[in-house]
């Protein structure tokens, strides 16, 4: 069974896409903030991260980037996908750069994008 951490703010957006990757059998876990994210990462590995950008303590940024100077010592880290759910415009932000850097980044979504559409590239994710 493969192990999906959803990080955001929102807690009906968190309960939506666990309701979605539980329904296709998913063990989920939920953060609401990138340090909450980190703390998960540090009990257990995880086989995804969905990944919002814009939350507080943590941003997705900071998060990417901290999982990335963590992965020198815990390589596995470098090897999660992130699938990056956005409501700011990843082209026009720069969000592009700081995301494609980190190694196991695989795409941006509009945060608007239906839950099935991510669960696809989940599972292309998951198939690489």
């Amino acid at each position: 069974m493969s192990k999906v951490l959803i990080v955001d703010d929102e807690p009906a957006i968190r309960q939506l896409f666990q309701y979605v990757f539980e329904d296709e059998g998913y063990e989920v876990s939920t953060a609401g903030n990138g340090l909450e994210a980190l703390q998960a990462l540090a009990v257990g590995a995880v086989d995804l991260i969905i990944l919002d950008v814009s939350m507080p303590e943590m941003d997705g940024r900071d998060f990417v980037q901290e999982l990335t100077r963590r992965a020198a010592r815990t390589p596995w880290l470098a090897e999660i996908p992130i699938i990056v759910m956005t409501g700011e415009n990843f082209m026009e932000s720069g969000l592009n750069q700081v995301f494609a850097a980190a190694k196991g980044f695989v795409c941006f979504f509009p945060k608007m994008t239906p839950p099935e559409l991510v669960l696809e590239k989940a599972r292309a994710a998951a198939a690489r």
